[in-house]
């Protein structure tokens, strides 16, 4: 193996683990008082530099500039509204690392994973590189997948979630293992496919999440839409044999969850006002902040601020839920407003080129297009800034400059 290809083998590996993880460094992956956690920061940080300077110039488009406009926005007025806000507001003294840990590893996970890595998709990907990370990805979702079927008989109760991380993550990663299943090209729909979706969804009602579950079924319902003609046949075979699954031991176990009610929002156990309720309170107190402080209120300072606003609740959770207020109420309304004109850009960019390539049976466009769908409204329903990772490489796939597909002449 030459250097260079075991270096992009190296990076793409810790770079797909560092996206799992979402952190730089990860007590739980420490094993035997071996520190792999750490094995792994200096694997990606090593082949993330050299990937770096690898790129000699950016080419720039009108989406691209957008895209890192908000990443150096964000960069360069977190720590100048930490001062304000902080040191400013609360004076040095009285300002500790507990106090301001969240913010401060959510900025330095971003600025060190996200970032890196979406300039690295931009500048150095193709087609065998897009679809190599894709497999990667997968792969993990059926780690975690196996992972969540062993939780369920393991005395387990409540919505599932995975080595440490939420019910919300893990939702979104069957969400994208039931995409790639989808729409991986050249891969013919057989019955051992729609037996994996039939898994990827089930594992995915027990997350009770039901964020990840609205935003795929969005992302689908927009397919079957654009191809009913040639797909209506591909919904009768998911349903029916999901219908089976459900009457499988680990079907049985999945509708006995509690999860299950959550998802339906049933009124005997409160759905509506615990969750619908709480976003609604979410949007109205970060709207509150945007007016009273326009230009934010620094990394990781939604909730402090907006409990100052509103003392007579305070508010638990540290982010609004929703990755358009968490970027306006904390890094500015003109973040929010970069942050908006993106999402348009990479919409239409994205559709024109599915389109563009739908003769093409080796076009990755149809695979992104639907992903983006999906981490869009999922970021949009639940989870903070570090959550959204895989929204924003998905953006930077579809910003690749050369056409993701096999052959170019279509």
């Amino acid at each position: 193996m030459k250097i260079k290809d075991f270096l992009s083998l190296a990076y793409l590996l810790s770079a797909c683990a560092m996206l799992s993880i979402g952190r730089i460094y990860d007590e739980r992956l420490d094993f035997f008082d071996i520190r792999f956690s750490l094995l792994l920061t200096i694997i990606y940080f090593i082949s993330t530099i050299v990937f770096l300077f690898s790129i000699r110039k950016l080419k720039f488009t009108k989406t691209k500039l957008t895209f890192l406009l908000l990443y150096l926005y964000i960069i360069v007025v977190t720590p100048i509204l930490w001062i304000i806000f902080e040191y400013g507001e609360y004076g040095f003294h009285k300002i500790t690392y507990e106090y301001m840990e969240y913010g401060v590893l959510k900025y330095v996970n971003f600025i060190f994973i996200v970032i890196p890595t979406s300039i690295i998709v931009l500048e150095k990907f193709n087609y065998s590189n897009v679809l190599n990370l894709f497999k990667i990805l997968f792969y993990l979702s059926v780690v975690l997948a196996v992972a969540g079927v062993n939780e369920l008989y393991s005395d387990f109760e409540g919505r599932l979630s995975v080595f440490g991380g939420g019910p919300i993550i893990f939702g979104r990663w069957m969400g994208l293992a039931i995409l790639f299943m989808f729409f991986y090209p050249k891969l013919k729909f057989k019955y051992i496919r729609i037996i994996l979706i039939a898994f990827f969804a089930l594992m995915l009602i027990a997350t009770g999440s039901r964020g990840p579950i609205f935003s795929l079924l969005i992302s689908l319902i927009i397919y079957f839409i654009l191809n009913f003609s040639k797909a209506y046949y591909k919904l009768f075979l998911v349903l029916s044999i999901f219908s089976v699954v459900i009457v499988t031991p680990i079907g049985n176990k999945v509708m006995k969850l509690g999860a299950v009610d959550r998802i339906l929002m049933n009124m005997q156990y409160g759905g509506t006002k615990k969750s619908t309720g709480a976003r609604v309170d979410f949007v109205d107190r970060s709207v509150k902040l945007i007016k009273e402080y326009p230009f934010g209120v620094g990394c990781g300072n939604w909730q402090t601020q907006a409990n100052k606003n509103t003392n007579k609740h305070l508010m638990v959770h540290s982010y609004p839920h929703n990755i358009f207020f968490e970027i306006t109420t904390e890094y500015g309304i003109i973040a929010g407003i970069l942050f908006l004109i993106l999402v348009l850009q990479v919409f239409y960019l994205s559709f024109k080129k599915l389109y563009k390539f739908r003769k093409n049976i080796s076009s990755l466009y149809p695979l992104l297009f639907y992903s983006f769908i999906f981490f869009f409204v999922s970021t949009m329903l639940s989870g903070d800034l570090g959550d959204s990772r895989m929204f924003f490489i998905i953006i930077s796939m579809l910003l690749i400059n050369k056409p993701l597909i096999k052959k170019e002449n279509v």
